[in-house]
């Protein structure tokens, strides 16, 4: 009984940060990734030209139940928020059963901020948060244990995260160091691998399937997409890193490495192995850094499970520390709160252009503006992905076409099933990503429809033109 009374501040605190996305998950309007991923589910396959397909699955379940509509796209993510932060809690709990610390590990989590954002919005990087965890008790009971159910649930999860994303792959290295430098090598020669890697490459079937039929493009886009320079490009670099350090929470960015730092150190088997897994993450997304401006969510796995053991560790130091973590983590969640509060309402005034709602508000009004002014045998257009996602997502309602016009290789050419040649065309043309139709497309007319704004009280976070491309005939 009192250790149930003992993690209940951490299960009241997750439950009521779950409800809070809850009741915020319908007032936000989606991104432009998480839109492209519930239009994964609009468009079911094997797999897809950006990602495997495990998200867009997930996605189709989630908005078959709750509804094709910003909630239902995000009860998936609150929902991995949740039992992430679970399984982060007694990762951290079994080192020395400690729940104060604990939940205080799990409190830096969430007051971290992109975590606030990625526990919102459903991404592949998302789903691998829900199985890195199992997958290292898998590894940790194949040491202990050798079962045939411990392989096999090893070849699940490896089989699901491979099914989630590609760098998924990397969870290899980790596991197979873990081995070499444990002498296990009998474990690393045991039969018991062959069902499991069975397992995995069953799981993850489709997605070599659908690779096969398309000449391996999403493995080519993916290798160019991750390092596609051949020279070093230190200011991109830099970038990344000034990226990780605003995204993580400046104040908690420097004890991720400290929380490796002591899992390295540590002879606790569940430690020392996520430390495996840390270092060869943070490896591969530094090294790919160097030559392509890193997003800061690519390396979201690492700082998920660093930044909590670093503050765990750092409580015990002394009193100074303690009040660096106060410091730190109460501005964490006091900005997620005012971000939160702020994407809810919008009553917090901002200058238009460092509104927090550009880009992710007024979607749904551009398209009914969009649709009112389309005449017979037109169709709609934008001119780029991001665009296209939220584009196709509010759109569903209508009966108008919706093309994407630009000059690169995606997945939005898989989904048009007909060609914009020879159609007269109304392009959006949205101030934050602002394309001169004369100047970017072949048209026998270009004419300027309407302008309007999108307003939040007095401010306007988005501008909107409406352009006409008449007999559309490619791009200049």
């Amino acid at each position: 009984m009192n250790s149930i009374k003992a993690h209940s501040p951490f299960f009241a605190f997750i439950a009521l940060v779950a409800i809070i996305r809850l009741l915020l998950a319908p007032h936000l309007g989606l991104g432009a990734d998480e839109a492209h991923y519930v239009i994964y589910a609009l468009n079911l396959d094997w797999s897809y030209y950006d990602h495997p397909p495990l998200v867009g699955w997930v996605q189709y379940i989630f908005t078959s139940i709750f509804g094709l509509n910003e909630f239902g796209a995000r009860v998936s993510a609150i929902s991995i928020g949740f039992f992430t932060s679970i399984f982060i809690y007694f990762l951290i709990f079994q080192i020395d059963k400690d729940s104060k610390r604990s939940f205080i590990a799990i409190l830096a989590l969430h007051a971290s901020f992109l975590f606030n954002a990625l526990f919102l919005m459903t991404m592949p990087d998302t789903l691998l948060f829900l199985l890195i965890i199992p997958i290292i008790y898998s590894v940790i009971a194949i040491e202990e244990k050798g079962s045939n159910r411990s392989w096999l649930m090893l070849g699940l999860f490896l089989g699901l995260a491979g099914l989630a994303k590609y760098t998924a792959i990397l969870f290899l290295i980790p596991i197979i160091l873990y081995f070499i430098i444990r002498r296990r090598f009998d474990i690393l020669f045991s039969p018991n691998i062959i069902p499991s890697a069975f397992l995995a490459l069953l799981i993850v079937s489709p997605v070599i399937y659908w690779n096969i039929q398309t000449d391996f493009a999403s493995l080519i886009y993916q290798s160019n997409h991750v390092v596609g320079a051949s020279s070093i490009n230190w200011n991109g670099f830099t970038t990344s890193l000034v990226g990780q350090f605003i995204a993580y929470n400046p104040f908690l960015f420097p004890l991720a490495f400290f929380g490796l730092y002591k899992s390295l150190r540590s002879k606790n088997s569940y430690l020392f192995l996520s430390a495996l897994f840390g270092l060869v993450l943070f490896s591969f997304f530094t090294y790919s850094a160097l030559y392509k401006t890193a997003l800061p969510h690519w390396s979201a796995l690492f700082y998920m499970l660093f930044i909590p053991i670093g503050v765990y560790y750092f409580y015990e130091l002394s009193k100074g520390y303690k009040k660096y973590l106060k410091i730190g983590i109460g501005f964490g969640l006091i900005v997620s709160a005012l971000i939160y509060i702020e994407v809810a309402t919008k009553i917090i005034p901002l200058p238009d252009e460092n509104s927090l709602q550009i880009d992710i508000y007024g979607f749904e009004n551009i398209l009914k503006e969009a649709n009112g002014a389309i005449k017979d045998g037109e169709s709609l257009a934008v001119t780029h992905w991001t665009l296209a996602s939220r584009a196709i997502f509010y759109n569903d309602k209508y009966r108008s076409k919706m093309f994407l016009i630009d000059s690169r290789d995606d997945q939005f050419d898989i989904w048009e099933k007909s060609s914009p040649i020879g159609k007269d065309l109304i392009v959006i043309d949205i101030n934050f990503l602002h394309k001169n139709v004369n100047n970017y497309m072949k048209c026998d007319k270009v004419e300027k429809l309407k302008s309007f704004n999108v307003t939040l009280d007095k401010s306007k976070p988005n501008t909107i033109e409406l352009v006409k491309c008449t007999n559309f005939q490619g791009l200049k």
